[in-house]
């Protein structure tokens, strides 16, 4: 994000009264050594309305009693971030540790528990009205058909690309994922989605948004913090957990033992309803990984060179055996006390 470009530290930070006295960066952070300790400087692009909605989330979990982060250091002028005109610079105190291993089990539950605490901790949530709050309450039904006609189109299209190697291996392997997606759909729209998304929203809950094991940082004295709230949003924070699950999934081959793990780990701390598994259990019928390197190639986006999309395809169809089975899998998970909670 900062290729080519330099702030001034010193200015910056005079912001807070500090000095820098050695400064590293590291992806979108600077970990800086300043007269009053290590501290995080994290930098964002300049989108005040969006930085609003996050510091705003932020402060909600610490004053709600949250202590899995650090929370903002407000500048002399009390304001939670300062800008160079093209950046926005928030501080935090630094956090010493490394990310979460989840090939670990005790680090995967330990993390599941962090994040099932953060969730307990969304309720309440009121944002500015003028924030940038990126709603995705209640859409997901309505992405999953977007998305399922997307699958059946990409069909259409590589039949007439007989010459393609990645058309052709999608075309050997589509039917079966366009099946799950239809089968997701089907099960949501059985499910107690719409009734939840109305909870969610009277409950004033949100959503972590990237629960990706770099933004779980375990301190050398064993404390699991989350970072890195960026992404944070207003859904049902299930979302999180069936993102977290697909993460951990994809890295141990579609495992149903360690599903069960990160599940019994999450109600430990935060009980779902039966409702909420229902929608869990429709959700993981759709075909995610397999919709997204699709929509990458056949609608050339971003920055994926084709060469490169098809080896994520042959990685993805590496474990589609298990994919196929796990939904199935999860659908007989059951537990304990949390499935008779009120709705």
């Amino acid at each position: 994000m900062l290729k080519g470009y330099r702030p001034d530290l010193e200015k910056i930070l005079a912001n807070w009264g500090l000095k820098p006295l050695q400064a590293e960066m590291i992806k979108d952070v600077f970990k800086v050594k300043t007269t009053d300790g290590i501290k995080n400087l994290k930098v964002s692009p300049l989108k005040p309305n969006r930085l609003i909605f996050v510091h705003h989330a932020i402060r909600h979990l610490i004053k709600s009693g949250f202590n899995g982060m650090n929370p903002i250091i407000p500048a002399i002028n009390g304001e939670t971030y300062v800008s160079d005109g093209r950046y926005a610079y928030t501080l935090f105190d630094w956090i010493e540790g490394r990310q979460c291993v989840f090939d670990n089990q005790l680090e995967l539950v330990d993390a599941t528990r962090i994040l099932a605490e953060m969730h307990r901790h969304t309720l309440g949530f009121s944002p500015p009205p003028h924030s940038n709050m990126r709603r995705q309450l209640g859409k997901c039904l309505e992405h999953y058909k977007e998305r399922f006609y997307n699958l059946q189109e990409y069909q259409q299209t590589a039949r007439r690309m007989p010459n393609d190697h990645f058309a052709q291996v999608y075309l050997e392997n589509c039917d079966h994922f366009i099946s799950l997606a239809a089968q997701a759909i089907a099960k949501l729209k059985q499910s107690h989605y719409q009734e939840l998304v109305i909870k969610a929203g009277i409950e004033e809950s949100f959503c972590y948004g990237d629960p990706a094991a770099r933004n779980f940082i375990l301190t050398p004295e064993g404390q699991v913090f989350l970072i890195d709230f960026d992404s944070c949003r207003l859904d049902m924070p299930i979302m999180d957990l069936v993102k977290f699950i697909r993460r951990v999934m994809k890295k141990h081959h579609w495992s149903y033992p360690t599903a069960q793990v990160i599940m019994d780990a999450y109600q430990d701390v935060n009980p779902l309803t039966e409702d909420e598994l229902g929608v869990i259990k429709a959700v993981f019928y759709f075909p995610q990984k397999f919709w997204r390197i699709s929509t990458r190639y056949f609608h050339r986006h971003g920055d994926f060179y084709p060469d490169s999309l098809f080896r994520k395809l042959q990685k993805c169809l590496q474990n589609k055996e298990a994919f196929y089975r796990f939904p199935v899998l999860f659908d007989s998970y059951h537990s304990g006390p949390g499935l008779n909670r009120d709705v």
